[in-house]
């Protein structure tokens, strides 16, 4: 292997510490870290440029700030054409290891992009099952290999890490002094912090909250930032990767479903649309699924009689990237799709919340036009959220959790809009209604009201 490139990614070997670009403080660190006395592979999912390469510094940062010998920390990318054929044979990956390591205590070994590998799932199981004292990290870009080669290789010898871009809690605590450290309800978060929520989330709608974007200093570099992310990862990266055949279909097909966020999708009508297949375009979409750029959500049935039982709807992993893909970063408040927009900022959120076995669905009557934006579902409970993107005075109770709740009986529900807090009840049913942009800005009293809905 060429040990000047070797040495670059690694400046710790020779008395630097990683570079720590501008960044903003991230809550997964604290999970990951937690994972890393375990001899578990740690595998790091998400989109590109989420932000993996840099919570891998940041966990290299850790371990070189505690005792482990700075010769004993690895690190490798798959960007490089030296590092695939290393990894290619575990026997010369490991003389490599012991031949620049001191020898004594565990070695860590951090690889990027793992997915380039031909077998990655078979490569981190045979590593693991040497039995050595080593920790491996993998980050991947494509669900698709990475996850399936956990299911098939990793059972039980494996934690996975989903890193989606920047959460808006953590976006709004570096911008907003004492907001994390507030012990107050949701109700009072708003009374302290509306505007300046308000504002942050309007910002955020339009250009998201990947970490590169949310740092630029200029809209200019942002729109630069967002539109390179497009080019090169959706319209390059992940048609070459996975040999797109028809890529003007795939783009379009891109296009068609940036613009339907949040609205129920017909296969034959985007097939229609796109000259296509609805075969081929189910397998597009499950591949920009796969890739993280965007996530079908399914409608809830619950064997109620008259729910819809197709169609999914379709939101992107980010705002930011799906404004790109329309190229249209006009301001939220003159934009005829800020409903949805505002709908498709509360589903990433979601997204970075919800628990690993927790399943998200919307439902919606065939008789008439009464919907539910989102159903969690956790083991037997489950929790109807809708979103409104207009003011309340008072706790008006929406038709469609009405609906909802009168077939399914839940024990609570809840309603987000822009500014008001309160409850009411709507038959047996709690109905906590909460200002968007503060119940975001705080993931942790998310979760505390998504298990109190649950019950």
């Amino acid at each position: 292997m060429d040990t000047s490139v070797f040495s670059i990614r690694n400046p710790w070997r020779s008395g630097l510490l990683p570079k720590e670009p501008d960044r903003i403080p991230r809550h997964e660190l604290q999970t990951a870290l937690s994972w890393m006395d375990s001899r578990h592979v740690i595998t790091i999912v998400g989109p590109r440029q989420a932000g993996k390469s840099t919570l891998m510094n940041m966990l290299i940062r850790h371990l070189l700030s505690s005792t482990v010998p700075a010769a004993n920390i690895f690190y490798f990318t798959t960007d490089d054409a030296e590092t695939v054929t290393l990894l290619a044979n575990v026997g010369d990956l490991l003389a490599f290891l012991r031949g620049n390591s001191t020898g004594n205590g565990r070695l860590y070994l951090f690889i990027d992009e793992i997915q380039r590998l031909g077998s990655p799932g078979l490569f981190l199981k045979t590593l693991y099952d040497l039995d050595l004292d080593l920790k491996i990290v993998a980050s991947g870009s494509s669900s698709l290999e990475i996850r399936s080669a956990s299911k098939e290789h990793l059972v039980g010898r494996g934690r996975e890490l989903v890193l989606y871009p920047l959460s808006f809690g953590d976006i709004a605590a570096s911008r907003i002094p004492g907001l994390q450290a507030s012990s107050a309800d949701i109700a009072q978060i708003q009374r302290l912090y509306g505007t300046d929520l308000l504002r942050t989330f309007e910002e955020c709608a339009v250009w998201g909250t990947y970490p590169a974007v949310v740092t630029a200093p200029t809209m200019a570099q942002r729109h630069d930032e967002l539109q390179q992310l497009y080019q090169s990862y959706v319209l390059r990266d992940v048609s070459q990767f996975f040999h797109i055949q028809h890529v003007g279909i795939f783009n379009n097909l891109t296009t068609l479903l940036a613009g339907s966020v949040s609205s129920q999708v017909q296969w034959e009508t985007l097939a229609r649309t796109t000259k296509s297949s609805a075969q081929t375009i189910h397998s597009y979409v499950d591949l920009l699924e796969g890739t993280f750029v965007c996530r079908q959500v399914l409608p809830y049935t619950g064997n109620v009689v008259g729910s819809i039982r197709r169609m999914p709807k379709i939101y992107f992993i980010d705002c930011g990237l799906r404004n790109s893909v329309l190229s249209d970063f006009s301001a939220l408040s003159s934009r005829p799709d800020r409903g949805h927009l505002v709908e498709q900022v509360v589903f990433q959120e979601l997204c970075k919340i919800l628990e690993p076995t927790d399943r998200l669905y919307y439902w919606r009557m065939y008789a008439g036009s009464h919907e539910v934006d989102f159903v969690v579902v956790r083991g037997e409970s489950l929790v109807p959220i809708e979103i409104k993107d207009s003011s309340m005075r008072s706790p008006e109770v929406p038709d469609g959790i009405s609906d909802f709740s009168k077939a399914f009986r839940p024990w609570g529900t809840i309603v987000m809009n822009r500014d008001f807090a309160g409850e009411a009840t709507s038959g047996t049913t709690t109905v906590m209604f909460v200002p968007t942009a503060a119940t975001l800005a705080r993931p942790d009293l998310f979760r505390e009201l998504l298990t109190k809905a649950l019950h």
